[in-house]
């Protein structure tokens, strides 16, 4: 078939959105690239990252990106002034209302709107950016309006029982416990109404979160819910509620992909058996052996814990689901809700590692200065790159961000006429500056990576300090929030191994497999035990102040051993890791659904990989993915496979 200037249809459709590109249309695991929608997406991604290299990013990062050296995540938002994520102040929302653009949305009177009109939140925010979406404190957010829920049903118990001797003005005055003692019949019966409702309203929640396929190209919003902390009985049952869903699963009892929850620790909140919400890190615990969800996030550590302040709970420390970090701010607002990321470049360290290393035989000890001067360099581009994206992103006006800035998700931007430039606002987020494969760069450097020698650890030590103090020096230079990130790769973790293997070969330890290791990680295949793979990693997270996550990874079995599993976690928050989970395979026959392992046959009832498509849930770059085998690209599948399980 040939169009009207004589190029063939057919061909464009094989060359951009047809299968023969598997690799490009499973670049992010969200999107379903094999569907209309996918590919309709991905063709306008790929006309946009053309229309960006062409039209707009400078030529020294351009070049950089060419050679392999820096990668610009979210390519096809440069030129739009897009960012891309943020901390969705709910609290504020939710007790004024807002307006999604076709209407208005009054408070909520009771918890189960409130949870709806949560998703509704999320849907109307994740179309003003290309990231993710997140609830930095859920509970707290959500306890006033349990509180209501439980008033109209005590109100409701009133009038069928007959109970009350006392005004109602003269009740909300009253202790918990003289309400009770007053109106026991009708607490009773409120309190039992209340916690169904929650419950309630919690799977309803979640069976939205894992439904609204509203983000471009068909994908359900990355959506995350921080909480743990509040320990009013209406904040409790919140998370009691979300925790008790996702173990009880969707409709069939599979796995909830969205929302992330994240469990916020703390010690004397939830760390020890006299602490008050000790039960519910319990219940995070077993949630996360059987759903691996949810993660942990360390209040405690030494790089949170100087933003926190008792009784503000928005200064409790929070994360993205993929790791992002944002709660420091050189301006002053060092706290979580209403602000988030902004862009991030990832560096190349492998690369640099090959051209200044031992591991090509041109040289018996590694060239070191050459080494950090290229780095520098790169740095240097990197950091210019993030700040011309940043000057397209705050040129633009108030509208263009929409349901964001005109409902205030971002602080103040309420507060801006539709023409408004967007820039004064903007500077309390961040731009950073993330790497990918410390341990293939320490290979090609030394000989060796850094889980293997003790020497080489600290080198690799060294690289990322020095990063660290470039991004500290940029954010002083540039007067903007520069960190460091440790890049969550997906769809870069096999672009630059390609890159390099083409032009350097085949080496052993560096190039050899289809992906580099993501950020400061042993390799997955390395076999270490768990408590050491979280002592050298650790150290690591003090220095990337945009964000990190560690793993250990587990097998099945885990699901029956509880008390292991939440003394690795606690473990892990010893050690100052700020953001900490345990991976381990969840496979789902869809015949009797049995989950646990599956080989190629299913333990319960025997149906057999050859005529079933086992699902089988792995987790990418912080988020869990529906069926690895299908929506990982070729590089992700190979690191699944070669994940070695920690004693």
């Amino acid at each position: 078939m040939k169009t009207t200037s004589g190029t063939s249809v057919h061909t464009i459709g094989e060359r951009v959105i047809g299968a023969q590109d598997l690799e490009m249309l499973r670049e992010n695991a969200n999107l379903n690239g094999d569907s209309f929608s996918g590919k309709m997406s991905k063709l306008g991604s790929e006309y946009a990252k053309w229309y960006t290299r062409e039209q707009v990013l400078p030529s020294a990062l351009l070049k950089a990106i060419d050679e392999g050296y820096v990668y610009v995540h979210d390519m096809d938002q440069y030129a739009l002034g897009t960012t891309n994520c943020i901390f969705i102040p709910f609290d504020r929302l939710l007790e004024s209302g807002f307006n999604t653009g076709n209407g208005s949305v009054r408070t909520p009177q009771t918890i189960m709107s409130a949870m709806a009109l949560v998703a509704i939140i999320f849907q109307a925010q994740q179309n003003s950016q290309f990231g993710g979406v997140s609830a930095n404190k859920i509970d707290w957010d959500l306890a006033p309006y349990v509180a209501r829920s439980f008033r109209r049903h005590f109100q409701k118990g009133m009038r069928l029982f007959g109970e009350s001797t006392t005004m109602e003005e003269q009740l909300i005055t009253m202790s918990n416990e003289e309400v009770q003692a007053e109106c026991p019949r009708s607490w009773a019966f409120a309190h039992e109404e209340t916690v169904s409702e929650t419950r309630q309203a919690a799977e309803s929640l979640i069976h939205n979160l894992n439904t609204m396929s509203s983000r471009a190209g068909g994908q359900i919003p990355f959506t995350s819910l921080n909480y743990g902390m509040c320990t009013s009985m209406e904040g409790r049952l919140v998370a009691q509620s979300l925790l008790e869903s996702t173990i009880r699963g969707l409709g069939s009892g599979e796995t909830p992909v969205f929302p992330q929850h994240i469990f916020q620790c703390k010690q004397g909140v939830n760390q020890a058996p006299e602490d008050p919400n000790y039960d519910l890190f319990q219940l995070a615990v077993e949630c996360s052996s059987k759903r691996m969800y949810p993660n942990f996030v360390n209040v405690d550590a030494s790089f949170n814990l100087p933003y926190y302040r008792e009784n503000e709970p928005d200064t409790i420390i929070a994360t993205m689901g993929c790791r992002t970090r944002t709660i420091g701010d050189r301006f002053g607002r060092n706290r979580q809700s209403g602000k988030g990321n902004l862009s991030f470049n990832t560096i190349n360290l492998p690369r640099l590692g090959i051209e200044f290393g031992t591991c090509q035989g041109q040289r018996t000890v590694p060239d070191i200065k050459g080494f950090y001067d290229k780095l520098k360099e790169m740095m240097e581009i990197a950091v210019e790159g993030l700040i011309h994206r940043y000057r397209i992103q705050a040129n633009q006006p108030a509208k263009a961000s929409d349901f964001m800035m005109r409902e205030g998700v971002w602080e103040g931007g309420e507060q801006l006429s539709p023409e408004d430039k967007v820039g004064d606002l903007l500077k309390h987020g961040t731009l950073a500056l993330g790497f990918i494969g410390v341990a293939e760069c320490m290979k090609a450097m030394y000989g060796q990576h850094h889980g293997e020698n003790d020497t080489v650890y600290r080198e690799a030590q060294r690289v990322i300090t020095a990063m660290r103090s470039f991004c500290d020096r940029m954010s002083e230079q540039h007067e903007l929030n520069i960190t460091l990130f440790a890049t969550p790769a997906e769809g870069l973790s096999g672009k630059f191994t390609q890159l390099d293997a083409r032009e350097f070969g085949v080496i052993e330890g560096v190039t050899d497999r289809e992906y580099y290791t993501n950020s400061f990680h042993i390799p997955v295949y390395y076999p270490l035990p768990a408590a050491r793979k979280i002592e050298l990693e650790a150290p690591f997270h003090l220095w990337c102040n945009a964000g990190a996550i560690s793993y250990i990874e587990l097998d099945g079995n885990v699901r029956s051993n509880p008390v292991a599993f939440r003394s690795i976690v606690q473990y892990a928050l010893s050690q100052n890791v700020g953001y900490f989970s345990i991976n381990h395979p969840i496979d789902r026959c869809p015949c009797c659904g049995y989950e646990g392992i599956i080989g190629s046959e299913c333990p319960k009832c025997e149906a057999e990989e050859s005529t079933t498509h086992f699902q089988r849930l792995r987790r990418v770059t912080g988020y869990l993915t529906g069926d690895y085998t299908v929506r990982f690209n070729g590089a992700k599948q190979a690191e699944v496979r070669d994940r070695v399980k920690h004693q």
